[in-house]
């Protein structure tokens, strides 16, 4: 058997990762329609980001659910992803995150056929993706979203707030 690096694993995982994503919602597609396709997606992508979170959450040893911790775990997942981001403010009760890049939209970016679909998915994926997985952190965290690369801003804006 071959040793692999770390290196050699990162790649491998990371271009398949988002490769199989893009794959999943378009077989999907095929076999159903565009709308079946998103809702799927989403309810997929809603029972694995609360996996994903809730892994870093034991990875990282961190105990409580508050805003620092939920930025402290959102910026793990999106530097491990490759985003390029901006932490704003990060307090007890209030945070503030800037979306530079996001390798999703990136990916859809690079597809010319699917540029007009990709203000869908931020609508129907990606919105209620993060309502949702926030909501499922602590419910007592308010998400609130205004900007939005996939509408055409020139950024992702994530606010959170304890209520």
């Amino acid at each position: 058997m071959k040793d692999v690096s770390i290196e050699d694993k990162l790649f491998y995982f990371e271009r398949n990762f988002f490769t199989l994503d893009g794959l999943f919602v378009v077989e999907i597609e095929n076999q159903t329609d565009f709308e079946t396709a998103l809702k799927i997606d989403l309810m997929v992508w809603q029972k694995f980001l609360n996996i994903i979170l809730g892994r870093i959450k034991r990875y990282l040893s961190i105990k409580s659910d508050s805003i620092k911790d939920l930025v402290e775990i959102l910026s793990f997942r999106w530097s491990c992803e490759g985003w390029e981001y901006e932490i704003v403010k990060n307090e007890e009760k209030e945070a503030d995150i800037e979306i530079k890049k996001c390798p999703y939209k990136a990916m859809m970016d690079r597809n010319e056929e699917r540029h007009h679909l990709i203000s869908q998915i931020c609508k129907k994926i990606c919105i209620p993706l993060y309502k949702s997985a926030i909501e499922s952190f602590n419910p007592k965290i308010q998400l609130k979203r205004d900007k939005f690369m996939g509408l055409g801003d020139n950024i992702c804006q994530f606010h959170f707030k304890l209520i």
